[in-house]
Order: structure tokens, then sequence, then C-alpha cells
């Protein structure tokens, strides 16, 4: 059912709608080596401790600490030097009283050995090694299984796999890794006024908030499809939203999205026979924006004003990217508090708002500065570096207060 314009849905309940339309995920397995940026579809378990054997440390020699009970400078303890353990090999040495082996940093203890002594802490004698402290069990040595266990879960399902997390999975031996899918977000610009030229603009308007998007887009692990821009025409805006949904799993528009005559956002995604469409959102600025779902796929209708569209990529888009690339959470969030008083505008303050931050270090820990701009300012956002989500039913928030504070990859931090 298209809603009136006149007529706002809560966020929640058009993100609800959209998200229980939206297609599930799908899963992929790839080698553990690609898998950095991706999203782990199941926990990864490991099948064996690491390392696989007690290694040393330091540079010395193994030894068994019993052996040097007792020992001082002047009643040092004396063992055989009965070989070397190589690097990279398990030793064919087992020690016994008063013997130790000769290890580098990285080599396996011999069996029978419990603890290093340092090379620099140590003397040789007659062919004897001589040590004059007691050596407690376990000194410098790497148990077995100490890093990881046997059974010890590496990666959780729907965590994104770091660097050192590539780095763990190839050290237990996982060689592939079910994965999400990469989602594909198509991003389109609507209006006769926009051009791609970097020439100067004259009458046309440059097209800069569609790069905003793709590249937001790919800074949460998604492939951006830049489907360019269409003019305020329904069969050019039909023709590139048909094209996207094709290609991609969401749909991204800039523009078209209020009642005017030139706005067709809304008539055009309407006849696409969308199971979900909510077109008037209880959402401040951006509340003409709308969400649609066409045979599980996404369409996120956002404002042309950058704010409106910001926010509209916060508020709705977010949770759909969310959803498809199988990640509990895309953005960090932490506690800041407010450096100034915050009040909703006098239009629509009953509606939900995102609030654009300044972040920095202060003495007492982050603080948050509120900015405030028209919707169309695109220096607002280059001047902020997060956001807080403010609910319905509050309108203002005192100097001074706790608030979360949420970072965005490719909006707060690349």
């Amino acid at each position: 059912m298209v809603l009136e314009i006149s007529q706002y849905t809560p966020v929640k309940d058009a993100v609800a709608q959209a998200l229980a339309a939206l297609k599930q995920p799908e899963v992929e397995t790839v080698p553990t080596k690609r898998a950095f940026g991706r999203v782990a579809a199941a926990r990864l378990v490991s099948g064996m401790d690491t390392p696989p054997f007690s290694t040393s440390h330091m540079d010395g020699y193994a030894i068994r600490a019993r052996d040097s009970e007792g020992a001082t400078g002047e009643r040092p303890k004396r063992f055989a030097v009965v070989g070397a353990v190589p690097l990279g090999g398990k030793p064919a040495l087992h020690l016994v009283t008063n013997e130790a082996a000769r290890v580098s940093t990285g080599s396996f203890l011999p069996d029978g050995a419990d603890s290093v002594v340092q090379l620099e802490e140590v003397r040789k004698v007659g062919g004897k090694l001589v040590v004059t402290h007691k050596v407690p069990p376990g000194s410098f040595v790497f148990n077995a299984g100490e890093d990881v266990g046997r059974g010890r879960v590496v990666v959780k399902s729907g965590e994104l796999i770091r660097a050192q997390d590539v780095g763990m999975l190839v050290g237990v031996a996982i060689s592939r890794v079910k994965v999400w899918s990469r989602p594909k977000v198509a991003v389109l610009a609507t209006g006769s006024e926009l051009t791609n030229s970097m020439s100067p603009a004259g009458i046309k308007t440059r097209n800069s908030h569609a790069p905003v998007f793709m590249s937001l887009v790919e800074a949460l692990g998604c492939d951006a499809v830049d489907l360019g821009i269409a003019p305020d025409k329904v069969s050019a805006i039909r023709t590139k939203i048909v094209q996207g949904l094709k290609h991609a799993d969401i749909v991204m528009m800039t523009g078209g999205t209020s009642v005017g005559r030139a706005d067709l956002a809304d008539k055009v995604v309407s006849k696409l026979r969308p199971r979900v469409l909510c077109h008037g959102i209880r959402m401040d600025r951006g509340r003409v924006s709308g969400l649609a779902v066409v045979k599980g796929k996404g369409i996120v209708m956002m404002p042309g004003p950058i704010q409106g569209a910001m926010n509209a990529f916060i508020l709705l888009g977010l949770p759909m990217i969310e959803k498809l690339s199988g990640r509990k959470e895309t953005k960090m969030t932490v506690r800041a508090k407010l450096t100034r008083r915050w009040e909703a505008r006098k239009k629509f303050p009953n509606f939900t708002k995102v609030v654009y931050l300044k972040t920095f270090q202060s003495r007492s820990g982050v603080a948050a500065a509120p900015l405030a701009g028209e919707t169309e300012s695109m220096s607002l956002l280059t001047d902020s570096n997060a956001y807080t989500i403010i609910p319905e039913d509050v309108t203002a928030i005192e100097a001074g207060r706790e608030i979360d504070v949420h970072l965005l990859p490719g909006f707060s931090f690349s």
C-alpha cells in the first residue's frame, strides 16, 4: 500500500517491514587467505592446539626445573649438554636428571624439559653447563595449547574477519571458510539538473552525492554498482531501477522523493509491484524518504538534499546492508559527553532524529559537539566524524549528558 506523504511510518516499522520481505543472504566458501574483510557465516573452531608442542621463548638451554633446586653462585648446578634442538623440528631427545639441550627462540622443547634458562645467565665450565640460580618451572616456555586450545572458537558467526583473524585461521590449519556473499548495492542519482562533468557547472549541478554513498557501501564491505544519472522522466528512472534490481541486491536512489511535479520516485517504484512500499518516514530530516522491496530486493528512496539522504542511508539503508552481509553490527558505538545542549527543531520534533557530531578527546574522556546546518550543507557532514540517533520522544539533551555515539566506516574512519 502506498502511503500518502501526510502519513509518516515510524522508522522501526518501515525497517521491520522491509527486512521481513528482503531475501535471505547467501553463503559461499572462500580460501582463508582471501577471507579478509568478509563476514563469517558459521563459527570457526580450532581443531588443534597452538603451539602443538611447548616451545622456547628464548635462546638458551632447556632443562628440568627441579634439577636446578638449591643452585647458587657458591654451589652451582652442573648439566650435561646432550644435544641441540633445530628450529622447525620435533626433537628426538629425552632429557633425564641433570641434562640440558641447546634451544633457540621458537624451538620445541625436548621431552622431559619444562623450563629454559637464558643463554646470558649460564656459562660452560669443562664442557658442563653451569647454572647458578633456581629456575622456576615454565620459565621462558610457551606451553602447548597456551595460545589456542583445541575446540576454541576462533571466529564467531557474524563477525568480520580481520587481518589477525586470517593469521589465526591459517595457524590452526583452517584452509577454507564459509562467509556471507558480499552484497551488491546499486546507487542511482535522479534529476535533470545533474551532471557528472567536472567542468564549470554552469546551469548544471555536479553529481556529488552519489559518490558519497558509493564510497560508504564499499567501506561497509559491499560491491558498489554505479547506475549513473537518470533525468526526471518516468521511463528513464524505471529503466535504471530495473537495471539495478537485475544486478544488485539493493538500489539506493537519491532525489525525486518529495511531492513536486518532478518527484517521480514513488510513482516509478509503486508500478514495480513492490511487496513493501513506505513513502514518508518519521525521520527528521528526510521525512520524504521511502523504502520498498521488490522480489526480495530492497529499494531505498533518499531525498536530494545531502543531510536528508545521509539520514535515510543510516536509518533505512544500513539495516538492509547489515542483514544481507550477515554482520551483527556495522558501526562502532562509544559513550561520549555532549559539550553543549541539543534541542530538536521546531518542525517534526517527535520524529526520529540523526544528530551529527564532532568528537574529540577531552580530559574527562570522549566529548561530542553537536553540529547544525541546512539540509543541503555538505560541509556539515565533512565537519562531523560521528552521529547519534535520537528517539522520537526525546526533544532535548542537556550539556554534559553521556550519549551513544556511532562511528561508521567510511564516514568516521577509513
